[in-house]
């Protein structure tokens, strides 16, 4: 009944790395709760976003005491790159955060603005009292102060639009994932595995875009028009990376029809070929456009592909990636308030699409 629904709030503290785990999780829940609703029966969820910059120190690796704390908006230190400690480790970004930002202002100015802060300021209490009353109530630290204010009240949702990438590998294998920020392909994806393992990377090493191997592959993108229409692009390229990340980072691009992805190749014009010495990219050219669909197939090669800058989602030998948005489950849908209608599955339809709700004070349609 729906009297007996509970609000389970859920807070998310991270990066775009962080948001692109809680949006996989959040989709194998609705396809799970579509077939057999358990968890949705009895709580109404409810997500909150904190970002939160990545340690440059490994989790093994004790900090020392007398080194002074980053503050939590500070970028991180450059690491080594044979540094075992500090390898894979490297900060992702926090673009889901200044999305957000740009829906709602509240958030932009204190979620983010103290986010800019030290560690030791957001630690402090906001009013410290000389002579504490015996009735008066505990004081918490800004950051725990701001956190407890924001879940409480913070109730209308900003939609973040989920991706979804359809992967064939080279024995034929198809798979299904889910992104909500970025997908890396290629060399960019190559490099982030490398330097993700640890004492590994020393050994291996790390190239730049100039030495990296090209691929041959063939690109098809499309970009649907005001009228609704999809016109398809085909070209193919040699190129050492493809790059797709979440746009909408203006106030002008936020309309729901313009949601879509950059698409970034990074193209070898020229490359110069030695047989005494090694090999190298002699011209490189980045392009870049707005899309909303993308299929990409290797010509007699594999890459790998790397969601949401999590070095643990790197996928290798993989010939065809396909990406397009996320949609619901065909199902009922599990997390609609009770006695509502459940609307048509049609793809044209926005209610359709899988989006993850982050709470908010002004809330936006995405």
């Amino acid at each position: 009944e729906e009297a007996k629904v509970a609000t389970l709030r859920v807070v998310v503290f991270g990066s775009d790395r962080i948001s692109g785990k809680v949006a996989r999780a959040y989709s194998d829940l609705r396809l799970k709760e579509s077939s057999c609703p358990s968890l949705t029966r009895y709580f109404r969820l409810r997500f909150f976003y904190v970002p939160v910059k990545r340690s440059c120190v490994a989790p093994s690796t004790p900090q020392m005491h007398h080194h002074p704390s980053p503050s939590l908006g500070d970028p991180p230190a450059r690491a080594q790159v044979g540094d075992p400690s500090v390898a894979g480790m490297e900060s992702s970004t926090n673009d889901i955060s200044h999305y957000i930002g740009l829906l709602d202002p509240w958030y932009e100015r204190n979620v983010l603005g103290l986010m800019k802060l030290p560690m030791g300021v957001l630690c402090q209490c906001a009013k410290p009292e000389a002579e504490p009353q015996e009735d008066s109530q505990e004081q918490l630290p800004i950051l725990a102060d701001m956190i407890l204010y924001y879940c409480r009240f913070a109730t209308r949702p900003v939609l973040l639009q989920l991706y979804q990438t359809e992967l064939t590998f080279i024995g034929g294998e198809k798979r299904t994932e889910v992104f909500i920020h970025s997908l890396e392909l290629g060399h960019s994806a190559a490099t982030r595995a490398i330097k993700a393992s640890g004492p590994g990377s020393k050994r291996l090493g790390i190239d730049g875009d100039r030495e990296a191997i090209p691929l041959t592959l063939q690109i098809a993108y499309s970009k649907t028009a005001a009228s609704g229409r999809s016109h398809w692009n085909d070209v193919e390229k040699v190129c050492t990376s493809v790059n797709l990340s979440k746009a909408c980072r203006k106030h002008e691009e936020l309309a729901s029809k313009t949601e879509c992805l950059n698409l970034t190749v990074t193209e070898v014009v020229k490359r110069q070929n030695s047989k005494s010495k090694k090999s190298f990219n002699q011209q490189i050219s980045v392009s870049q456009i707005k899309v909303d669909k993308v299929q990409i197939i290797g010509v007699q090669s594999s890459f790998a592909v790397c969601l949401d800058q999590d070095e643990q989602k790197i996928l290798q030998s993989v010939t065809r990636c396909e990406i397009s948005v996320c949609y619901k489950p065909r199902d009922c849908d599990p997390l609609a308030p009770r006695g509502s209608p459940v609307p048509p599955q049609d793809p044209s339809e926005f209610h359709s699409l899988l989006c993850l709700p982050i709470a908010t004070f002004s809330g936006a349609l995405p």
